[in-house]
Parts: structure tokens; sequence; C-alpha cells
């Protein structure tokens, strides 16, 4: 509603200003320190704008439309979206809110997938769940594919010692991938790659896992890990391509991925790991929206 009511919040945008104003000022006094207080100044803000909104005739006649045309996979979604506002204010709830999230997007993508190809995704969600967790217990056991690391101390739950939202990052973070990539699987490895590079600066810090590999080059892991996450999210590319053929032609679930590429950044930047939070930001919406890329390039290059 709020996205969708841009349009009508412009318009009204001087006595709105009074309206987000103090929605931001309530939520700055609730804030505990100064990024938290950012925090809740701008959902508190939001919030207010979303109340005026529905006061709004045009705004309730958009909501009665997207109402009629929403599906239980994107009320999911939004869920995994909403689940993520209260971390930056309650950052000790960070793997309970994870789990959490990647559970509804793993649901989400369930939803998906069956009205695209009935029963078969279950069979494609296992498969890929089985395959990620393999390769995640054979790696931090030998240091083959990715590196050396170890999940020692990682917050439960979890699977062989595996945290869960890892097999299912493999499942569902992959076939949005998938779907973001037409199909093709040497996108969707590059698409998987530059969810890592944000990844592997946020988990490690939280302890879900920890680097222990002589060679380095990006947050303690080594180029062998972005050659791995390159290769099994092309593997399970491959293998959503071959049994299920027709996912990838409704990129509706491309959206799972388009909000990883605008969450994990401002996690990164909440968190103080501004690095990360710009090369993972860029690298991700970059692939995130090829044609708007291509656009912008073409613009440039001829003025």
């Amino acid at each position: 509603l709020a996205v969708g009511g841009g349009d009508l919040r412009w318009a009204a945008r001087r006595p709105l200003l009074g309206v987000a104003l103090l929605g931001g000022g309530m939520g700055w006094l609730v804030g505990r320190e100064a990024v938290m207080g950012v925090w809740a100044a701008l959902a508190a803000s939001a919030m207010f704008q979303v109340v005026w909104l529905l006061r709004q005739p045009e705004a309730l006649a958009r909501l009665g439309w997207l109402c009629l045309h929403l599906k239980a996979w994107m009320v999911l979604l939004a869920l995994a979206v909403l689940v993520r506002v209260p971390v930056p204010l309650l950052p000790e709830a960070f793997p309970l809110l994870g789990t959490v999230q990647m559970v509804l997007i793993s649901l989400a993508a369930l939803l998906w997938g069956w009205g695209r190809i009935g029963v078969r995704i279950v069979l494609l969600a296992g498969l890929a769940f089985v395959l990620g967790l393999g390769v995640e217990l054979l790696g931090s056991k030998t240091g083959i594919p990715f590196g050396l690391y170890t999940y020692q101390g990682a917050p439960p739950p979890t699977v062989g010692g595996v945290p869960l939202i890892v097999p299912l990052g493999w499942f569902a973070l992959v076939l949005s991938a998938h779907v973001l990539a037409g199909g093709r699987p040497w996108f969707t490895g590059l698409l998987v790659v530059a969810w890592d590079l944000g990844l592997e600066a946020l988990m490690p810090a939280k302890g879900y896992w920890t680097w222990q590999d002589p060679h380095p080059l990006w947050y303690g892991a080594p180029m062998q890990n972005y050659l791995a996450w390159f290769a099994v999210g092309a593997v399970i590319s491959w293998m959503y391509g071959r049994l299920g053929p027709s996912l990838h032609q409704d990129g509706a679930f491309a959206w799972a991925y388009r909000l990883e590429a605008l969450f994990i950044p401002l996690g990164l930047a909440l968190f103080g790991l501004w690095p990360a939070a710009l090369v993972s930001g860029l690298a991700m919406n970059a692939l995130a929206w090829p044609e708007h890329l291509g656009r912008f390039i073409r613009r440039g290059a001829y003025g």
C-alpha cells in the first residue's frame, strides 16, 4: 500500500510531510541508540504514512485490487520481508528471525513452484536441500569445495551441524536466481556468487560459520569459495531446468532475489560492514536488474 500510493503521497507532500516528521520523531524517541533510533524513526514514519493512505479512497481502491490478485506465496514473501524489520532493534534475535525469514521464503518457493510444475517442486526442493546440505557437510569437514571453515558454535536449528537456513537457501534463493537468470545456469551461478559476497561478511559476524583458510580473499573466504558457489549454483540451476523446464518462464519469483539484493546490503550497513554493503549491493543489483543496467550503459555510451 505504501509503495503503490507513492503518487498520492507526492501529490499531498506538504501536509504529509508533517505526518512523516511526527512519525519519525516518535520512532526516534523509542530508539535505544543512534542506529536503532534511525531505524525506528523510518518504521514509524512509514506506519503513519500508511495510516494516512488508508483514509484515501484511491488508495483503498488499489488495496482492494491487490487483495483480489494476491496469491499465497506473495503473502509469505511479504511476511519474510516484515520479519526483518525488528532485526536492528533486536540484534540478539537475529538467529531466530533469520531462520523464520528463510523458512517463509522456502514455503513461498514451494507454493509458487507448485503452481508452475505441481508436485515436482517438492522433489526439486528435496534434491536441492540434500545437495546443498551434502556439499556443506563435505566442505566444513574437508575444505572441499569451498575452503577451510567450520560450523562450530553455529546457532540452532541445525541439520548435522549445518544451520538449517543454509540448505534452505540453496533451494529457495537459488530457485529465485534461476528464475531471474531465465534458466541459464551460468547466470544463476553469477547471481549466487554476488549473494555470497554479502553473506561472507554477515554470517561469520553473527557466528554462523568461521573461516580458517590460509588464503583469504574477502572477509576470510578464499577465491576457491566463490568458484565453488558458482559451480554449485549452476548445477542446481541445471537440475531445475532439466526437471522443471517451465519454472523460469514465469519471472514472478525473481522478486525473492531482488528483495535480498535490497535487504542484505542494508543489513550489512546497519551492522557497520560498509565495504561488504557497497560491494554486495552493487553486484547483486547490477545482476538483478540486467535490463536496466543495459539501458544505463547504452545511455552513457551514446550520451
